[in-house]
């Protein structure tokens, strides 16, 4: 199917089905009605039970009283957003979920009220953890809004790290998928911005592209009734935090970030909510590396290489100031046009500076880059209440993106294995343009027991690129390694290699005598001709979705969904999905266990940064760049190479000389993951729950990059290029158990965690890895790159006297498999991840380790060692956050929106806005509460939280790393690095930062 075939065939899609839809398109006038039966907890009716209508803000629009048969009904309701309030003598107060009524339509609302207990009243309402067979509410889902948003990071990329571990991990090398107003792109906002969070909701929904566990959904907020602000200023003195295991004396860092958002009413029919965020961090890249002391002490730079003391290895660490500052500008327009359509506008600027990229580990200071980016967003969502039963949102999305990175040194790139890494860093200068279109039109239609989702997407990027990557060279020192009874061979480590080098160069030598010395680089990289390259990409995906409600406590979804893109081969990608919820338990009531499974096909779309890749690189004669591969080469600059010196570094003594092209397979075909689950969720008590989730996932079609003429492919021909062709024929398999409880033990304390363990196996680490044989990848077969075998998470809400709260968050987590390796290119298909053999009687180069003893010369053919053979740290960090909230001025209508425990997967209001709006509420909600409709411009329950006064200061402490523990990155796995099986870095992400292991923040908020 051809590019514009794909076009065609969605636009021809689309059209028909608004055609199909257009007779519905009437207007509906009257009022409408809620009615229903009040029951006690066995079902029996109530009389007399009083029924109070109001909006989400408090107000009563109707009242009503049942009668002898339990019956209630109100007429004359408006079309709007309603909150059902019910009691009756001798039973508890109940208050519903916000109810949704269009214009004009009649529904019926049933009521369950609870017997009351002395002194005790449990309201259930969608805060509430609870079981339920709706497709949208298993129990190991999360729904993060109100005071328990409050209670995440500030920081964005602290608050990315948080939910990425809130949602745990995700099946396959690519990790989870971040969702913002439903879009696939763009940054993340302000949290001040952020309405709610839904994550791993509804995982095997046709609906979405990727896996579910693993799925986040944020969802912004719309303006409100009244005028309303927040502002807060946010720090992080170094004074305030601990040091560097790897570095004792680092400059001084810290982080500053102001924030504010002010929100209210435009009109009657429309509202504003705008957001800004500026950030100052001065924060430190941390070395740890090792060199030559002569490199250290000063004597290569002043002419001397007689000193034997000069090349032996010392330790070198080093701490430079790495500054970024970024600004996020987002407002956004809710307007009602007329009482069945809404129509939301959102502009987000993001502005991203940073400085001194690119150093940290083996990689020293003069590797450090300049990196500017500036991304302008606009969002527009409309939707509309097509019938009683009909619900149609069309999304549009365009993102324009403008980024450059500059080197601090044009130098080549020199890279001495499991030592350090120095000179012009390879990435060199790129200036780089890209545009993205999103385009999605989705409709929910509510039939008697069957809730029907269709819609579609489509998606364009552009990327106009210019890079001279690698213009620079690249040298990379691996050593040599002679085999047993091989004559006329030196063997030598990277750092001798590189030290013989060094000597031989400046005392005279030729490449014969240094080669002689067991010197020289190990390999050459060299890229030339026209940095300019501009490509663009397309991917279409269709889905239906049906959810039935068979019976009252089975549901049953299934759809299907259909993708395709340009750029590969693959072009008709299926993916079915079903699943089921059953509710076990007599029929009638509220089920305490349910049962609930699924299995579906997700699948990976080829990037347009690996399209930019092989455009540039290819095999046409009109590719406009060129790379030169030599191996052993005879020639070694710290100061520069171009094109016209590859002929003297391809003399006698050089192994091998290459050009090397990029290529996507002929077959390539999309990745695909299928995934099974089941599991068992289980109501404890009104307010808690328990689920235990068992996960299969299978991934066939999976990406990697080999070298097509490598010397081990079948028909290799040493005359042709070296052929990194995009290939996707690995594999993954990944078992995994979810272990999770959701529970508010109190108004005032709740509690979610959950434990996982996963056993992943794989012959690939993603598109950008490389196999150690690109004729055989089953020899890397083994446990995957992304295999953490044990994570648990725990985070909490508590709110104390005096108006504290504290919000811990803790996880743990195994450690990283890490790769054992050595640094040479033994067979010669320059990826320099070679792994050696176990040691075997009669083997002569060997080497004793705490991971085996192991054969750094195995012959061909001979079966290396396990894939990630190494296992890193385990990982611990509990965060803290502490809040001190003080009200003042004059009282104010409406008490506290309360915060409520961390939601289970519950129902509507949030496809769009958010339930609530002006007025009571002008947006319409899901028709099946799979999900909520558009949203009204804020207000009510998901709007701003109202406040008993007019002022609020709110003072904010968050501690990460409370306990400073010393949380490491996975050691080298470099045989022969000095620093081999150690780590020379923090973990980083959620456990620790760059520049301290324990970091504290203080926070001012003012809101009104």
């Amino acid at each position: 199917m051809t590019y514009k075939l794909i076009l065609r065939s969605l636009c021809l899609c689309l059209a028909m089905f608004l055609l199909a839809l257009a007779p519905t398109l009437w207007a509906q006038a009257g009022n409408g009605i809620l009615r229903g039966t009040v029951t006690d907890p066995s079902g029996a009716v109530i009389p007399n039970a009083t029924v109070s209508i109001t909006t989400p803000d408090g107000h009563t629009i109707a009242t009503a009283t049942s009668d002898s048969s339990g019956a209630y009904q109100t007429k004359g309701l408006p079309a709007g957003t309603y909150i059902v309030l019910a009691g009756a003598q001798g039973f508890a107060q109940s208050s519903s979920k916000a109810v949704v009524l269009a214009s004009g339509q009649s529904k019926q609302f049933d009521i369950a009220l609870q017997i009351e207990v002395e002194k005790q009243q449990v309201v259930v309402n969608e805060d509430t953890p609870t079981v339920s067979v709706d497709p949208t509410s298993n129990a190991n889902s999360l729904v993060i809004k109100g005071k328990d948003l409050d209670a995440l990071s500030d920081d964005p990329d602290e608050l990315q790290n948080e939910l990425s571990a809130l949602a745990g991990p995700g099946a396959g090398p690519n990790g989870g998928q971040i969702y913002i107003d439903g879009f696939t792109a763009g940054q993340l906002p302000p949290k001040s911005a952020i309405r709610e969070i839904r994550i791993n909701q509804n995982p095997f929904s046709a609906e979405y592209d990727k896996l579910g566990y693993g799925r986040i959904e944020i969802l912004t907020k719309p303006g409100t009734d009244k005028l309303h602000g927040q502002f807060f200023i946010q720090g992080d003195p170094s004074q305030l935090n601990t040091g560097n295991p790897f570095s004792k004396n680092i400059p001084d860092y810290y982080s500053y970030q102001y924030n504010g958002t002010v929100n209210g009413p435009i009109s009657k029919n429309a509202s504003f909510f705008v957001s800004a965020e500026h950030r100052i961090i001065q924060d430190d890249a941390i070395v740890s590396a090792f060199r030559l002391a002569g490199e250290v002490n000063g004597d290569f730079a002043n002419g001397i290489f007689t000193n034997p003391a000069d090349y032996g290895t010392v330790g070198f660490n080093d701490a430079l100031v790495a500054p970024r500052t970024r600004t996020n500008i987002s407002p956004r327009i809710d307007l009602a046009i007329g009482a069945k359509n809404t129509l939301s506008v959102r502009y987000q600027y993001y502005d991203n500076g940073e400085q001194n990229q690119g150093v940290g580990q083996f990689s020293l200071r003069d590797q450090a880059y300049k990196q500017d980016s500036t991304e302008h967003t606009v969002q527009i969502s409309d939707t509309q209440i097509i019938s009683d039963k009909v619900i149609n949102e069309t999304r549009f999305q365009f993102l324009r993106d403008f980024s450059s990175e500059t080197p601090s040194t044009l130098t080549p790139q020199v890279q001495v294995s499991g030592l350090e890494t120095f000179g012009g860093n390879s990435d060199q200068i790129i200036k780089d343009h890209s545009l993205h279109y999103e385009l999605q039109n989705l409709t929910e239609i509510a039939l008697k027991t069957h809730s029907i989702n269709v819609g579609g997407r489509l998606r364009f990027a552009r990327d106009a690129n210019t890079a001279n990557s690698s213009f620079n060279g690249l040298f990379t020192f691996g050593g040599n390694r002679c085999s047993a009874g091989e004559t006329g061979c030196v063997s030598s480590s990277p750092a001798q290699a590189y030290g013989s080098t060094i000597q031989g160069l400046g005392t005279g030598q030729s490449w014969a005598q240094i080669h002689a010395a067991g010197g020289g680089p190990s390999q050459l990289n060299l890229v030339y001709g026209n940095p300019s390259t501009k490509v663009g990409l397309t991917d279409v995906g269709l889905f239906y979705q049906d959810d039935w409600r068979a019976r009252q406590n089975l549901t049953l979804s299934y759809g299907v969904r259909w993708e395709s893109q340009t750029s590969i081969s693959d072009k008709n990608d299926w993916a079915p999905r079903f699943s089921f919820a059953w509710g076990v338990g007599k029929g009638g009531k509220q089920p305490k266990t349910v049962i609930r499974g699924g299995y579906g096909f997700f699948y990976d779309r080829f990037a347009i940064s690996n399209l930019l890749q092989e455009r540039r690189l290819n095999a046409n004669a009109n590719s406009p760049q060129a790379e030169a591969v030599i191996q052993n080469p005879t020639c070694y600059s710290a100061t520069g190479i171009t094109q016209n010196d590859l002929t003297s570094c391809s003399q006698a003594g050089s192994s091998s000389s290459k050009t090397a092209v990029y290529q996507i397979a002929p077959n390539l075909h999309a990745p695909v993951t299928q995934q099974a689950a089941i599991g068992v969720e289980r109501q404890l008590s009104k307010t808690s729950t328990i689920s235990l989730t068992y996960l299969n996932s299978l991934g066939n079609h999976q990406f990697i990059t080999r070298n097509a003429n490598a010397p081990q492919v079948l028909g290799y021909d040493p005359a042709a290029p070296n052929i990194y062709q995009y290939y996707s024929e690995a594999v993954f398999k990944q078992n995994q158990l979810i272990a999770n409880f959701n529970a508010r033990i109190s108004p005032s304390l709740s509690l979610f965690g959950f434990y996982t363990a996963s056993w992943a196996n794989s012959d690939s680490g993603g598109i950008n890895s490389n196999p150690s044989n690109s004729a055989d990848l089953k020899l890397d077969y083994g446990r995957a790159s992304f295999d953490v075998r044990n994570q648990m998470f725990l985070v909490g809400s508590w709110s104390t006297r005096w108006g504290l709260r504290f919000s811990p968050f803790v996880v743990v987590a195994s450690g990283k498999p890490f790769n054992v390796t050595l640094p040479e290119d033994q067979n010669g298909d320059s990826f320099f991840n070679d792994r050696p053999s176990f040691a075997k009687a009669g083997d002569t180069n060997t080497i004793s380790t705490a991971y085996g003893n192991f054969n750094l010369t195995p012959a061909a053919g001979e079966t290396p060692i396990p894939v990630n053979i190494g296992n890193g740290p385990t990982l611990f960090t509990f965060n803290l956050r502490a809040s001190k909230s003080i009200p003042f001025g004059p009282k104010v209508a409406g008490g506290p929106a309360g915060g409520g425990g961390f939601g289970g997967g519950g129902g509507g209001g949030g496809r769009g806005g958010g339930g609530g709006g002006l007025g009571g509420g002008l947006g319409p909600g899901g028709l099946s509460g799979n999900r909520g409709g558009p949203g009204g411009p804020g207000g009510g329950r998901n709007g701003q939280q109202a406040l008993n006064r007019k002022y609020n200061l709110t003072f904010n402490a968050q501690a990460l790393n409370l306990f400073n523990d010393i949380n490491l990155a996975p050691p080298t796995g470099t045989l022969g690095s000095p620093e081999f099986g150690k780590s020379n870095a923090l973990a980083g992400q959620i456990f620790s930062s760059g520049s301290a292991s324990r970091r504290i923040f203080v926070q001012a908020v003012f809101s009104f």
